[in-house]
């Protein structure tokens, strides 16, 4: 089954409408069972047989698109846990151990550090603790411990955070048996205290487990002929429960076994309880305040993905991610995958749901799991600094410093020379200062408190009178045109060893002229050229020895029918952005070719979003991310400083190479995409003509790889926050050009084209 992340396009009229009317309570739902699709399925599972379990949900601390499904592997080929995004594809695996049920926790207390913690039962009978690492949202493993012999095989796993005390809790079930253990991260490593435990009545199977840790309730489902049991969570209550939830064997409105059980929290205490009703391949909500029943969906088939029937674990969350889930989505396993492949994870959008009842279900995203154990905001003292003060060294005996603060209430004291702080205000003055060494030093406060690491400026007071300055300076050209080009335009960047300089410029000898950096010339005559500029110092010393460049300004065919590539830019969004700019390449003339390369982490760019006067020659979209594009255009004689790509919202790079001699595409470009692999081959293009220039862009879904050209073309752009690569190569004799390949330093997924641009005729 090829992995497959299917975005619902489609909702009906009267879906949108229940959708766009939804309130903050919890409504009372009919009891029909409501159809709803999934729109994406997470790859298999690495264990065959029944070896998925139970999913989790975590939300990136800053990028919420980035958040993440972690999903349990219990088979005992396959056997760990395995982190997918929210496309479905597999980012990490760890074959750690039969993992059963997984449950994240914000905040949690690690050392010195608040974590992201993932905690799991593991049927090896322990429990397992991790931290998830912001920066690429893999997991280190930062503890273990065994529950008590009573717990024979750890299936349930509840996380608990307390309202009361901010300490954070583990539950356990096996075969009716309950466990709470109260977690410590002080020593960097997750350890557990038992603090309470208990035997449900009724029917011994007991796994699912959810906790509300805002109504301090910690919920446990009973398999067979059996249902949902609600307890108080602290540590300290009555281990006696109550029955909310009934199988219908006894009255009751879910088929057995109710296996994951999840919360959807909503405002004031709105929301919901979820349960997985394997028997009955549906899910069932029940209000979050009182438990009522208010009605069940069920997942068939739909775009594309197939049902999901006799499912194990769940998880839902009512915060956004953007992308497909912009207000939360439900997340299953699904114990008969297609194709016979292994078990998987389906997700469905929340809005989907929510509007398949009559009345809606709520949809709200004012509950941000994140701030789970984050605990009130202490404001920070006012930060201090300082905007202007005396040179280093000077001759005078009077200084004069201005500052501000980051607060607008803030009052300022000052000292100088480790004086006694007193109060003063900007700007604040000093006179009649000795010779020697000084230092200033300024803290703002304000009602958050005083500011602990005050501004300082240090300066050296020197009388002495000054001898005659006789030395020139030195001048140095810091950049200009290479040494051949097409452009008839040039200009260059200069600089002195003495301050307060003033410079003269000359051009092929013409005399000196009063000049600042950078000097620009235009319409340049084709021929060599000579620049040189010469610096005076304050004292009135001149350079004795201008600094020169001298270049040649060539015909737009330089290479008498062969193509050159003159130089390049680039451009990235480490973030997620739907402009992506990309400056102007140096130095573009009038009839030079501008080809560019753009590498979206997954997004698009529309027909409307790409800028004037720019064609396509390539877009390459087959897998989800990266995808890329191909763009020329030829240069007209008046460009602009920057072309802008309009993208959905994403993280994207992009550059540009301009080429003089090239009259426009030779051949069509030829495009290829692959699974992870250590290289991604291109196939060949046909040129028709001697000397064609050979283009070609490849990217992978890192930004930590670094990627070798192809044989016979060197490497034109690499940019690495957006991992892509331009290459090119002249192709002397017209013909086949054979296929391409790009070596990656470790298997990545890949996407690449490769076009044949026409040389000038000379």
């Amino acid at each position: 089954m090829t992995l497959r992340s299917k975005f619902a396009a489609v909702l009906t009229a009267a879906g949108l409408l229940a959708g766009l009317l939804v309130g903050l309570t919890a409504p009372v739902a009919s009891a029909a069972v409501v159809p709803v699709s999934a729109t994406v399925e997470t790859a298999p599972i690495h264990g065959s047989g029944d070896a998925a379990d139970d999913p989790a949900i975590w939300i990136h601390p800053t990028d919420p698109s980035r958040s993440t499904i972690i999903g349990t592997d219990k088979g005992t080929d396959g056997h760990g846990l395995v982190v997918y995004d929210l496309s479905g594809r597999e980012l990490f695996y760890y074959p750690d151990g039969r993992m059963n049920n997984v449950d994240v926790r914000y905040n949690f207390p690690l050392g010195s550090s608040r974590v992201g913690l993932v905690g799991v039962s593991n049927r090896v009978r322990s429990l397992d603790f991790y931290k998830v690492n912001e920066s690429d949202r893999s997991l280190t493993k930062v503890g273990s411990f065994a529950p008590t012999a009573n717990i024979a095989t750890p299936r349930g796993f509840s996380f608990y955070h307390s309202p009361d005390t901010g300490k954070y809790f583990a539950y356990v079930t096996d075969i009716g048996k309950v466990e709470q253990w109260e977690l410590d991260g002080s020593t960097g490593s997750v350890t557990g205290r038992l603090v309470r435990s208990w035997t449900v009545s009724g029917p011994a199977h007991t796994e699912g487990l959810v906790a509300d840790d805002e109504m301090k309730r910690i919920y446990i489902a009973q398999e067979d002929i059996g249902g949902i049991w609600r307890y108080v969570a602290e540590p300290g209550d009555s281990t006696v429960g109550t029955k909310v939830v009934s199988t219908t064997e006894v009255g009751g409105d879910i088929v057995q076994d109710i296996k994951g059980i999840s919360i959807y929290y909503g405002s004031g205490g709105a929301g919901y309880l979820l349960a997985a009703s394997q028997g009955g391949n549906r899910f069932h909500a029940y209000a979050r305040d009182d438990n009522r029943p208010l009605g069940a969906f069920s997942i068939p088939a739909a775009n594309g993905i197939d049902a999901v029937t006799g499912m194990e674990g769940i998880d839902v969350t009512n915060f956004g991610v953007g992308g497909p889930f912009p207000q939360g989505f439900f997340v299953t396993q699904d114990t008969a995958n297609d194709n016979a492949q292994h078990q998987n994870f389906k997700l469905v959008p929340w809005q989907s749901i929510a509007a398949a009842y009559v009345p809606a279900l709520l949809v709200d995203a004012a509950y941000d799991p994140r701030k789970i154990g984050a605990g009130p905001v202490t404001p920070a003292p006012p930060d201090t600094t300082i905007t202007s003060q005396p040179a280093n060294p000077t001759g005078s005996t009077s200084a004069q410093f201005s500052f501000t603060s980051t607060s607008a209430s803030a009052t300022f004291a000052c000292s100088l020379d480790s004086a006694a702080f007193v109060s003063c205000a900007s700007p604040t003055s000093y006179t009649g200062l000795s010779a020697g060494s000084h230092t200033f030093r300024v803290r703002a406060s304000d009602q958050n408190g005083v500011d602990p690491t005050p501004a300082s400026y240090t300066w050296t007071v020197d009388t002495t009178p000054p001898g005659a300055d006789t030395t020139p300076p030195d001048t140095t050209i810091t950049s200009g045109p290479p040494t051949t080009s097409t452009s008839t335009s040039a200009s260059f960047a200069f600089t002195s060893n003495e301050a307060n300089s003033t410079f003269e410029c000359s051009l092929d000898g013409a005399p000196r002229t009063a000049c600042s950096s950078p000097q620009t010339y235009t319409g340049l005559s084709i021929g060599s050229h000579t620049f040189g500029v010469w610096a005076t110092d304050a004292a009135g010393n001149t350079d004795a020895t201008a600094s020169t460049q001298t270049w040649s300004v060539g015909p737009s065919d330089p290479g008498g029918g062969k193509i050159v590539r003159e130089s390049v830019s680039q451009a990235t969004n480490t973030a997620a952005s739907t402009t992506l700019t990309v400056p102007k390449p140096a130095n573009v003339a009038q009839g030079d070719l501008l080809v560019s390369c753009l590498s979206l982490n997954g997004g698009s760019v529309a027909t409307t979003g790409v800028p004037a006067g720019w064609t396509r020659l390539a877009a390459v979209t087959a897998i989800a991310n990266p995808k890329v594009y191909g763009y020329y255009k030829v240069a007209t004689g008046s460009e602009p400083a920057s072309y802008a790509w309009a993208t959905t919202s994403t993280a994207s790079g992009g550059g540009i190479a301009r080429y003089s001699g090239a009259s426009g595409l030779d051949t069509a470009a030829t495009s290829a995409s692959g699974a992870a692999a250590s290289s991604g081959t291109v196939p060949a293009v046909t040129s028709t003509t001697a000397n064609a220039m050979l283009v070609g862009c490849m990217s992978v879904n890192s930004s930590s790889v670094t990627l070798t050209p192809p044989a016979g073309m060197a490497q034109a752009v690499e940019t690495g926050a957006r991992r892509f690569e331009v290459a090119d190569g002249i192709q002397a004799s017209p013909g086949p050009s054979g296929a391409k390949t790009w070596r990656f330093s470790s298997a990545r997924e890949w996407v690449g084209w490769l076009v044949a641009l026409r040389p000038k005729t000379p």
